[in-house]
């Protein structure tokens, strides 16, 4: 049971070492459990809004917001309300033992995955001397897919903000291993959705050798080419996406320094809630072969300068 450190930690008196390392013992403590504490928080929340016994708080006004003055939506539906909080700043370059206490627990919402599914390795490094290993395997928490076809998936989810009308950026490295299996199987391992809304807003493909992106809403689907994968080789992902249930939308993204992708249009519907998270990792249909794929430098925030600032890197992926 954790224990709260005590009211009156200090007594009067000349400070001594043994003193000054027992405030700082304290101080260590006292960080730990607050961190723990926060984290367990987070999830909690999340599962909440997941639910829907929790409604994230609506009401941003950006009309001071270059991006968005001036622009006009084309659609009939009806506008829905805006974040009053921006894109949170979000970071995890894997380099530690644990994943970074934002991602939401294996056994909740739309990211998740057995045990040892999901695990730190130094087989390849994007940056530093680790990266995140997600390995799925035949039946690894199979679902029904659409079309009455079977879906598994090892993969993780990184919360559901309140992100209507807000612009939000993500950058991820990404590497698919010489090994890997090239089949004519549907799979996705990087996807930005609204939280009861089935398909994809978003969802970066990878099958029978074709690697694209599709962008869906209002039940329009349109699909963009994406520069072949190279086996064996890091490639830095930027995506930029502006949710919006009107034409105002925007999905904008970049492989390798070099942008592959520039879409407006609806990305959010209306009539659902508020709330909208991104997830890496496997999702295909059923199939006997396993697959592994690995993970670096993730970073998530409400501007281009933001994903540089988390990790003193190149936000178009141009530092190698």
């Amino acid at each position: 049971m954790e224990t709260e450190p005590p009211g009156n930690c200090f007594t009067a008196g000349p400070v001594t070492d043994r003193h000054a390392s027992d405030m700082k013992d304290v101080m260590s403590t006292a960080n730990n459990v607050f961190l723990r504490r926060r984290a367990a928080l987070g999830r909690a929340v999340a599962a909440l809004i997941g639910i829907g016994l929790l409604v994230p708080p609506l009401a941003c006004d950006r009309s001071s917001s270059p991006a968005g003055a001036g622009v006009t939506g084309a659609t009939t539906t009806a506008a829905a309300p805006r974040s009053s909080e921006p894109c949170p700043l979000l970071a995890d370059d894997f380099e530690g033992e644990r994943l970074a206490a934002f991602w939401l627990a294996p056994d909740y919402g739309d990211g998740l995955y057995v045990p040892g599914a999901v695990k730190t390795s130094a087989r390849f490094a994007r940056r530093g001397k680790q990266s995140i290993e997600v390995t799925v395997r035949e039946g690894d928490i199979e679902q029904a897919g659409d079309a009455g076809t079977r879906v598994e998936r090892a993969d993780l989810d990184s919360g559901h903000f309140p992100l209507m009308g807000c612009e939000a950026w993500y950058a991820f490295s990404v590497l698919v291993p010489p090994e890997f299996p090239v089949v004519d199987t549907r799979l996705v391992f990087g996807t930005c959705k609204q939280t009861d809304v089935g398909r994809p807003i978003m969802a970066q493909r990878y099958q029978n050798g074709r690697h694209t992106l599709t962008v869906e809403s209002h039940g329009r689907k349109k699909t963009f080419p994406l520069p072949p994968i190279r086996p064996g080789q890091w490639m830095d992902v930027v995506y930029h996406l502006r949710y919006m249930a009107d034409d105002s939308g925007i999905v904008e993204v970049w492989i390798d320094g070099k942008q592959e992708v520039a879409y407006t249009g609806p990305t959010a519907e209306a009539d659902h809630r508020n709330a909208f998270y991104h997830k890496v990792g496997l999702y295909r249909d059923r199939m006997k072969q396993p697959m592994t794929i690995y993970f670096d430098d993730y970073r998530m925030g409400p501007t281009r300068e933001s994903l540089a600032s988390r990790s003193g890197g190149d936000p178009d992926g141009a530092t190698r």
